[in-house]
């Protein structure tokens, strides 16, 4: 088994988000086991991250808005 864990930095190496971590089954680590696990992790993790980054991002655009009309 694989302990999966994603960290979300800036440009600087900020952490900016740290998502929860996930065990994957690696089973026998064949190249047919380890394909599995990669198509479970992006099944299970990417929309996770995606929500993240759009949230992050729309937050940055939010507060450089306020920042040109003040």
């Amino acid at each position: 088994m694989a302990q999966i864990e994603i960290t979300i930095k800036n440009d600087q190496g900020k952490e900016l988000t740290r998502l929860q971590s996930l065990n994957l089954e690696l089973g026998s680590q064949s190249l047919n086991d380890l394909e599995k696990a990669v198509e479970e992790l992006k099944r299970k993790m990417l929309p996770e991250i995606t929500k993240e980054l759009l949230s992050k991002t729309q937050a940055e655009f939010t507060e450089s808005k306020k920042k040109r009309i003040v």
